[in-house]
């Protein structure tokens, strides 16, 4: 843990338990007790102001922001568990929830930073594209959650009961948070979705901790790419 990081919650919150939840490129996450979450790191007040924005207008509960200040956002902690720890088929069922929670998203008008990265580039960052061709990129940009994976939506049996982790959000390819879906829900495949599920699903074979690795295979294994059958 960044003494930075435990620093700036204290000073927020006092004397509290913080406990390691995982980092991102440019965050890292706290559980703070048992009811609040920390995220610390470059653009966290942008996020704060975000979440703000787009929670009323949102069909799926979204991270309440409750304290901002010293690089940290303290938010309300998301009832149960990503969808990450279930099983590939116990997923599918969310699926209708989520692409009309997708539409809502794509429909936003919202204030944010404008993300055109051609999909071509996304290869760039693996170190062995395994044969995937990028499409052109998108004409259409709209607002975009940016990753929208299993481990980012939270459900306490049947039903959502969130959807976190917002710093990817940015005006851009609506096809990415398809893509994300159609990876780990089997949601509608469509050719540029289907571009962004395998190429997300490699970087996360070549980069993620293990369970996004096994996440991964069983995505390419669904979606026929040959790379799931390597050992």
């Amino acid at each position: 843990m960044a003494s930075a990081d435990r620093a700036a919650i204290r000073r927020l919150l006092g004397d509290v338990e913080i406990t390691p939840l995982g980092a991102g490129l440019d965050h890292r996450a706290y559980a703070v007790g048992d009811q609040l979450v920390a995220r610390c790191g470059e653009g966290v007040a942008r996020e704060a102001a975000l979440l703000d924005a787009i929670a009323p207008r949102l069909p799926l509960p979204v991270p309440e922001p409750v304290i901002l200040g010293h690089g940290a956002i303290i938010q309300r902690r998301i009832p149960g568990r990503p969808l990450l720890e279930l099983a590939r088929a116990q997923r599918a069922r969310f699926v209708p929830e989520l692409l009309a929670f997708v539409e809502a998203v794509h429909t936003l008008a919202v204030d944010a930073e404008v993300d055109d990265t051609p999909p071509a580039a996304w290869l760039d960052e693996l170190p062995d594209g395994h044969g995937l061709i990028a499409p052109e990129p998108a004409t259409t940009l709209t607002f975009i959650h940016g990753d929208l994976g299993a481990e980012h939506v939270f459900v306490d049996g049947d039903r959502i009961t969130g959807v976190i982790d917002w710093g990817d959000a940015a005006i851009g390819d609506p096809a990415i948070d398809h893509g994300r879906l159609l990876r780990d829900f089997g949601a509608p495949d469509h050719p540029r979705a289907r571009f962004y599920a395998i190429a997300s699903a490699l970087e996360d074979l070549d980069y993620g901790v293990p369970l996004y690795r096994e996440n991964a295979r069983a995505a390419l294994a669904a979606l026929g790419h040959p790379v799931a059958n390597d050992p």
